[in-house]
Order: C-alpha cells, then sequence, then structure tokens
C-alpha cells in the first residue's frame, strides 16, 4: 500500500534502504534486493538520490519513493492513495505508464485519486463518492 501522506510510510535514514526494505523482509538477498531496488532508482529518477535522506526529499520525491517501494515487494494487489498527486507531467505519465505495467504483468491495482486523468487513463472500473458528509472524514 501507498499512503497518501509519504512521511507515514517511510522507516529508514537512506533512499536506497527505503526500497530494501521489503525485499529484505520476505527473505531476499543482497543480490536479489539490488535487482529489484536498482531499476526503481533508475526508473523513478532517485538513483542520485540513493543515499539521501527520504525525509529530506521534496513531496513529490516521496511519492515516487513511497511508490517504488511499494513495487519493490511485488505485490499481487498494490493499493495506491493519491499516488499522482504533486506530480509534474513527465512524472505523472511516468508514474501512469508505471502502474499500468504493473497491471499489464498481473497485479491488481486499486487506487484512490482526485485525478480524473489517472481514472480515465487506467482504470477499468471506477467507484465514485459523492455527497459524503464531512464528519465521515473525521
Amino acid at each position: 500500500m501507498v499512503f497518501q501522506t509519504p512521511e507515514h510510510q517511510l522507516l529508514t535514514a537512506r533512499v536506497r534502504d527505503e526500497l530494501a526494505v521489503g525485499p529484505r523482509a520476505a527473505g531476499l538477498g543482497d543480490d536479489e534486493i539490488a535487482a529489484r531496488v536498482d531499476p526503481l532508482l533508475d526508473r523513478l529518477r532517485l538513483t542520485r538520490l540513493a543515499a539521501v535522506n527520504p525525509f529530506t526529499l521534496s513531496g513529490g520525491e516521496k511519492r515516487r519513493l513511497t511508490v517504488a517501494a511499494a513495487l519493490a515487494t511485488r505485490p499481487r494487489v498494490l493499493v495506491l492513495d493519491e499516488p499522482t498527486y504533486g506530480q509534474d507531467a513527465r512524472t505523472w505519465r511516468e508514474l501512469a505508464d508505471l502502474i499500468d505495467e504493473v497491471r499489464d504483468a498481473g497485479t491488481a491495482v486499486v487506487f484512490v485519486t482526485h485525478d480524473r486523468a489517472l481514472v480515465d487513463a487506467l482504470a477499468d472500473d471506477e467507484l465514485r463518492l459523492s455527497g459524503v458528509p464531512a464528519e465521515v472524514g473525521r
């Protein structure tokens, strides 16, 4: 799962280590972890930040990091909360393409978003909430 607020799921002091948390917990060895982590660092333009503390990243970088960390575990189901929030047009497209590829590879993807373009681009099914009382969100 990728939370709406990236800071709520960051655990380590280095970007590279953040991506390794899930694979390490799954018992993978260092070579297998690197084989998962390095392509994600490259794909989401985080390689130059690999040794940086995740809490010092920009909001968009944190969001890309948390998406990459979830993908590093190669989940069967991926739940994303506002995955494209705060991204520029280039990064939006990269994230949408990556989510599409993950889905095409057999991962079930559920996302919660206000991003109509993302829904139009990727959603097979849509559940729209409207008229929800304000106290429900508290």
